[in-house]
């Protein structure tokens, strides 16, 4: 987007922000039943506040909690008990209750985080449903009166501010309004920042994100403390808005469920998404229970929000908020060519077939890095599931400096190794070390610190970033800021001839362009061992020379290699040496022509020698 764009942008999107501000005062002057529109007014900020703040943890990092609702009973009860118990304003006691919702947060992070998908999902429900179930059987807490499930009734004072009590709708109006601005806010801050990198990176694939650095139990916490803050926040506003609650209604699975929908409705990990999501579900619900609550269809609204939602998924998969984005682009390049003319058309970025290289002259200024190179060394290593043996009292080095190329055939645990020693599985028996320290066991991030890094047999791009947000993701635990990842994305996407493809969307990219961004990826973290797993599987014969080449330049830059390749005529052109492996043993180890001309090794690899002519 140009610079005028971006002017005109802001522009409307201040203007929106202000009309949405009068719009009670609007709603007061046309509409005769002003009450009830300014209370389905207050809704709608209610739950795009609510879906925002879930969407920090749910749309962001995609981590789909459906019990939120118990932060927002969190922070309902501890407003409401400060000011019925202590007369402490819930303006205070909605800091106090947030706290109690992040604290909360964070004690349950440890075990639900440890589980993937569905698993994370259930025990989230499980987690609001024990809360509910144990605030309905509870009528005192260390002598505190919670009431159980008769719940707590805030005694109406009239307006005061002080109590957070208004007579007027609009008041409460104008509060959800400043709080959502400020959720808004506080939602756009996060995925402008490391942290909402961090999180798309996370959600599109956790265990590569690790391989770069990243302690995701951290990230995921971060989130999660932040979007239990908001939750919580929204959670004192609805005690106050309707001076009654009960476990029942605080921490209802459907408070949870309406939250997932209208991100999703909206559009995950989007900032406005929520909103707009609510914006078309709180009235369409309201609606119906209107002119449907009183006959035979009771839950009619539910069956509303679940064929607009199957509507969403069928035509707008990733939610109602790409098309508005579309059409307000298309409205602001409108403005802008309007008032300061058309802007110049761009070149096409052309998807070359065959890689290329810059210059040979380009380095990435690593030797300083990797001039401490230090061996690996493993030592005996065994590692089974359940019966089945994946390596068995394997041993090998790497020198500084040295590449080692790995062959067998498929399952004879070469990428098992890659795994142990970048610490997605851990040992029975041996030892590994890397500068002389033993790495079995520590966690992926951890190894990645002192110098690992790696690429995946399949590809893992995080493929809803672009390429140099791929490669910042990298870059980010080394910078101390977005401009200087940038900066080093850059250097790096350069080196494997990327700079092309700088902005494009890593969905969109051939293999070979997904495998040299893997490297790139990798190279950001600076390492001092590389290893690779089949680079150059998938490319044509025309992009394997290029591909060659990019090797023997990273291991100009003074880092050490080990590679598993399948083609032997390429794995013998940069290796120094060769461990060949069969049903997890390693059976051969030397010079690369001497290992793959072992009568054994063609044997076993090719089925004899015909096979390597």
């Amino acid at each position: 987007m140009r610079d005028e764009e971006r002017r005109v942008a802001l522009g409307l999107a201040v203007a929106a922000a202000i009309a949405l501000a009068f719009l009670p005062a609007l709603i007061r002057t046309l509409l005769a039943d002003h009450a009830y529109w300014n209370q389905i007014y207050v809704w709608v900020l209610f739950f795009a506040m609510c879906a925002t703040a879930w969407n920090i943890i749910g749309g962001y990092a995609r981590q789909y909690s459906f019990g939120h609702a118990a932060f927002l009973g969190i922070g309902a009860y501890v407003s409401t008990l400060l000011y019925l118990n202590l007369g402490v304003s819930p303006w205070i006691g909605m800091l106090a209750g947030g706290i109690a919702a992040a604290l909360a947060g964070a004690i349950i992070s440890y075990p639900c985080f440890r589980l993937r998908g569905a698993f994370f999902s259930l025990a989230t429900i499980a987690f609001a449903e024990m809360l509910r179930v144990w605030g309905e059987l509870t009528d005192r807490l260390f002598g505190i009166l919670v009431n159980g499930a008769r719940g707590l009734v805030i005694p109406p004072v009239g307006s005061d501010f002080w109590a957070f009590q208004f007579t007027e709708k609009a008041s409460y109006a104008y509060v959800a309004y400043t709080l959502l601005l400020i959720t808004l806010t506080i939602a756009w801050a996060v995925k402008r920042s490391r942290l909402g990198y961090y999180l798309a990176a996370i959600g599109d694939d956790e265990e590569a994100v690790q391989s770069l650095g990243v302690d995701t139990a951290r990230i995921k916490l971060i989130a999660l403390l932040i979007s239990a803050f908001l939750t919580a926040v929204a959670g004192t506003f609805y005690a106050q808005l309707v001076l009654f609650i009960t476990p029942t209604r605080a921490i209802s699975l459907d408070l949870s469920v309406q939250m997932v929908i209208m991100a999703v409705m909206g559009g995950l990990g989007t900032v406005f998404g929520p909103l707009l999501g609510a914006i078309i579900l709180v009235p369409v619900g309201e609606l119906t229970r209107a002119a449907l609550g009183g006959s035979t269809l009771q839950g009619a609204h539910l069956i509303v929000y679940g064929v607009i939602l199957m509507l969403v998924v069928r035509f707008a998969p990733k939610g109602i908020e790409a098309f508005v984005a579309g059409a307000f682009r298309r409205l602001i390049a409108a403005i802008a060519d309007r008032l300061y003319g058309p802007a110049k058309a761009q070149d096409d970025v052309v998807n070359a077939p065959i890689i290329q290289l810059p210059e040979a002259s380009s380095s990435l200024g690593l030797q300083a890095v990797a001039g401490g190179a230090v061996p690996l060394v493993l030592a005996d290593v065994t590692k089974r599931f359940g019966g089945a043996v994946g390596v068995k009292g394997v041993s090998l080095t790497v020198q500084p400096g040295e590449v080692v190329g790995l062959i067998g055939p498929n399952g004879s645990g070469k990428t098992t190794i890659f795994n142990l020693v970048t610490g997605y599985l851990e040992s029975q028996s041996g030892s590994i070390a890397f500068a002389g320290r033993p790495i079995a066991g520590l966690p992926p991030h951890r190894i990645n610190r002192l110098g690992i890094a790696r690429t995946f047999q399949i590809v893992r791009p995080f493929t809803s970033l672009t390429v140099a947000e791929n490669v910042m993701v990298a870059a980010f635990p080394r910078c101390t800021t977005a401009a200087a990842a940038r900066t080093e994305a850059l250097r790096c996407l350069a080196f494997v001839g990327l700079s092309h493809r700088v902005d494009t969307i890593a969905d969109g990219l051939s293999t070979g362009e997904r495998k040299r961004l893997e490297l790139a990826r990798a190279l950001a973290t600076r390492p001092r061992l590389l290893l690779m797993d089949e680079v150059m599987g998938g490319l044509d014969q025309r992009s394997l020379p290029a591909m060659i080449d990019l090797v023997q330049r990273i291991r100009a830059e003074g880092i050490s290699l080990l590679i598993i390749e399948h083609k032997l005529k390429v794995i013998t052109s940069v290796t120094d040496r060769i461990v060949m492996l069969h049903l997890g043993e390693k059976i051969r180890e030397g010079a690369a022509c001497e290992v793959v001309s072992d009568p054994l090794v063609i044997d076993i690899y090719v089925g004899g020698a015909a096979a390597v002519r």
